[in-house]
């Protein structure tokens, strides 16, 4: 009976649960805490890419980039610029322009092909009352791929944020 009598002990003994309780959560945890924070990162980026890029493309829109004579690099730089996390913005961010003489001729360029980031940059400020859409790709490693998670949209594990602005030049 004495074997009896230490293994109700041992039942009856809640010394060290909660220990035991912490470590079999806090790493589910703290990874969905980690992976939180990685989107609510990830879609401020992407906020700020659209902020910039509508900044940037209102220099086009009033033809001050016509004027000053923009070219690929200097809009980069100046929608770079705008952005408050731009993390290797200036080497990895691809910009697509294109000039338009009415909306029905708008389409959107797809950046990923075969899981590939896969975009022919261009930079055209047009000429007055020309219709233009700007297209902006911007890769970002998530830390949800790193963790196995297969939500990405490149096959490298990368998702591709985009911003878009379409407008018609101003009279300048």
């Amino acid at each position: 009976m004495r074997p009896m009598h230490r293994f109700r002990t041992l039942l009856r003994n809640k010394q060290g649960a909660a220990a035991v309780e912490f470590a079999l959560l806090v790493m589910p945890f703290f990874l969905f805490l980690f992976c939180i924070l990685d989107m609510a990162l990830m879609f401020f980026v992407d906020s700020a890419l659209d902020s910039a890029l509508h900044t940037a493309a209102r220099s086009v829109r009033v033809g001050s980039a016509h004027s000053n004579n923009w070219n690929l690099a200097t809009f980069k730089t100046n929608v770079c610029n705008g952005m408050a996390l731009a993390f290797s913005c200036q080497d990895e961010l691809l910009i697509k322009t294109t000039a338009m003489s009415d909306f029905s001729s708008m389409s959107f360029t797809s950046p990923v092909s075969g899981g590939v980031l896969s975009v022919t940059e261009s930079f055209s400020p047009a000429t007055s009352g020309d219709y233009v859409m700007i297209q902006a790709f911007l890769p970002w490693n998530s830390l949800m791929a790193m963790v196995g998670a297969n939500v990405n949209t490149l096959a490298d594990g990368t998702y591709v944020l985009s911003a878009a602005v379409v407008f018609r030049n101003e009279p300048f």
